[in-house]
């Protein structure tokens, strides 16, 4: 049986990669022996931009319990790492790749990683290139990238942007698996009319907004869209999620707009309990990015079963079949938002946009990621 260790959060964090990490490591213990090494202390109290890193939920996505834990912001903790490692005899170790922060400890590991021990380093790259990029955090995080021995990325368009770092001759080391879908809080689903009851919604139409609210997401372009929409139809907006900064930017863009009564901010973190009667009450989620890798809300919205419309940017073209299971509107684009959202409920798209996400959920499945790490393991085997 094939062994891994994989380090990254889980609970009492939050977030997706905590979500995604302890759902990762759920699916690979069916096939092989794991070893879960996770963070007491993942970031600096002052530099987390919420108001904090911790779960609130009651519900957890999945309950995977780490076999170590350490202080993430520790150096000593990272070069002493590879000993555990060591210990469980490891083919593998799986680290997600997101932002910039990680460099120095990774850069760490990995010397210490090489120096002790035979376990290949595989990056899970959420994000080759993060949102709020910078040639200086371009050139620490290439130089970084290129210690790992193998790379997952979850489209073609981020294996394209990996390569011009690392150099085409590492291309065969590169695997594509597409982010697997977030089910595992869609039951038990609520009905419509239930869950809009909940969040004292009275509309016949509504739309959702979800997650961490920040400028790349393009929630001012979904604001400046409603006058539009509502020319033609009655909609209502669910805005539901952490602001990272000032978020009287987008209470006065609604009064601007004359939006009162038409938007439901609900500004803060939304526990896993409360996540189903939000995307529940929805027809369609709309998450209009101005630039990205690929999306979490994406798949979390298919896990509901609720069809998309977001920027075409990135790799997420790659994930949304425009017309099948959502919309691919240009980026900053108001108008185009609404003629996505005006071409939904006037041709009543709803129920065969469900039957094409349905079709879809076998290629974004875990079990598929599980297979995509697996191949990996070979190559590493192969390659010693």
């Amino acid at each position: 049986m094939m062994k891994v260790s994989v380090i990254g959060p889980t609970h009492p964090f939050r977030g997706g990669i905590s979500h995604y990490t302890s759902l990762l490591v759920k699916t690979l213990r069916y096939q092989m022996d794991v070893q879960f090494l996770s963070y007491s202390r993942q970031y600096p109290a002052w530099l987390y931009p919420g108001n904090n890193d911790r779960d609130p939920s009651s519900r957890l996505i999945v309950l995977e319990k780490p076999d170590h834990v350490f202080d993430a912001i520790s150096p000593r903790a990272w070069w002493h790492l590879p000993k555990r490692v060591t210990e469980h005899r490891s083919d593998l170790v799986i680290v997600p790749w997101t932002v910039v922060y990680w460099t120095p400890y990774y850069y760490l590991f990995l010397k210490a990683l090489k120096k002790y021990c035979p376990a290949a380093a595989v990056f899970i790259c959420h994000n080759v290139i993060e949102h709020e990029s910078s040639w200086l955090k371009d050139i620490i995080s290439r130089n970084v990238l290129r210690q790992a021995h193998f790379f997952i990325t979850h489209s073609q368009w981020d294996k394209i942007n990996l390569l011009k770092w690392i150099g085409d001759k590492r291309e065969d080391q590169i695997q594509v698996s597409p982010h697997p879908v977030y089910e595992h809080l869609a039951s038990p689903m609520l009905d419509k009319a239930s869950a809009r009851a909940q969040l004292k919604v009275n509309a016949e139409r509504v739309l959702l907004f979800f997650g961490f609210i920040r400028e790349y997401k393009g929630l001012r372009y979904l604001l400046h869209s409603l006058p539009l929409i509502l020319k033609k139809f009655s909609v209502h907006l669910l805005v539901a999620g952490e602001a990272w900064k000032d978020i009287q930017i987008y209470q006065k863009m609604i009064r601007d707009l004359h939006l009162e009564g038409r938007v439901t901010l609900d500004i803060q973190y939304i526990p896993n309990e409360r996540v189903c009667v939000y995307f529940a009450a929805t027809d369609l989620v709309v998450i209009p990015y101005i630039s990205a890798t690929q999306s979490g809300i994406v798949q979390l919205a298919y896990g509901f079963r609720k069809p998309v419309v977001v920027g075409k940017v990135g790799g997420i073209p790659e994930a949304v079949v425009h017309g099948q299971t959502g919309y691919l509107v240009p980026p900053q684009n108001a108008p185009s938002i609404a003629e996505a959202v005006i071409d939904f409920y006037s041709e009543a798209r709803e129920s065969v946009m469900l039957a094409h996400i349905e079709a879809k959920l076998k290629h974004h499945s875990w079990e598929r990621m599980a297979e995509t790490v697996g191949f990996v393991g070979k190559q590493a085997l192969a390659s010693k």
